[in-house]
């Protein structure tokens, strides 16, 4: 699926689960479900919030490549976006991708990415979840696609959220059962 440099960091990162505590990544097969909606769509200005050690970072990334695409990822934690670039850079992916430490709400206020993003995955605290689409939306293009995750994982947390999806104007969101469970939601403002 993958060129075999690029699947041997994802191993590897895939493999950290197992060696630190704080992974926070996305199973396999949701990173997957991940780069194939990227593809399908041929979305070229993506936007992830929680790049942690960079796991599904590498699969939005390499997706977004393969056709000319940018990703703008975003984590609170300095340590991790080090990894994270370490990672990339390995991977040879680190042209595609453009990585920014902070909170997010307030990274997205100032940025300004060449086109506006065409795709987001919300994946950091899921309490912030709202202020982060709060920050995010002004970036949005008119008809996007947003992927929550942990829909079912954190179903009580995201519980609030998840109507808020369902209920904005031009928005069509359902919950996929892939991984930790996503909120799949295209909004065509």
């Amino acid at each position: 699926m993958f060129e075999h440099k690029i699947q041997l960091v994802m191993d590897k990162v895939d493999a950290l689960r197992t060696q630190v505590n704080d992974h926070w990544q996305v199973p396999k097969e949701e990173a997957l479900f991940l780069a194939q909606l990227v593809r399908i769509g041929r979305f070229k200005s993506l936007c992830e919030i929680g790049t942690s050690y960079g796991y599904s970072t590498l699969h939005l990334t390499a997706a977004a490549s393969e056709h000319g695409g940018h990703v703008h990822t975003l984590d609170i934690n300095p340590r991790k976006t080090e990894h994270a670039t370490a990672h990339l850079t390995e991977a040879g992916l680190l042209n595609s991708v453009t990585l920014h430490t902070g909170d997010a709400r307030e990274l997205l206020k100032n940025l300004q990415p060449q086109e506006p993003f065409d795709f987001a995955f919300i994946d950091a605290t899921k309490e912030q979840s709202m202020g982060y689409l709060d920050a995010l939306t002004p970036r949005l293009a008119q008809r996007a696609l947003l992927v929550t995750d942990n829909t079912r994982t954190h179903a009580e947390e995201l519980a609030g959220f998840v109507t808020h999806l369902r209920s904005l104007p031009g928005a069509k969101s359902t919950h996929v059962n892939v991984g930790n469970g996503v909120e799949l939601t295209l909004w065509d403002r």
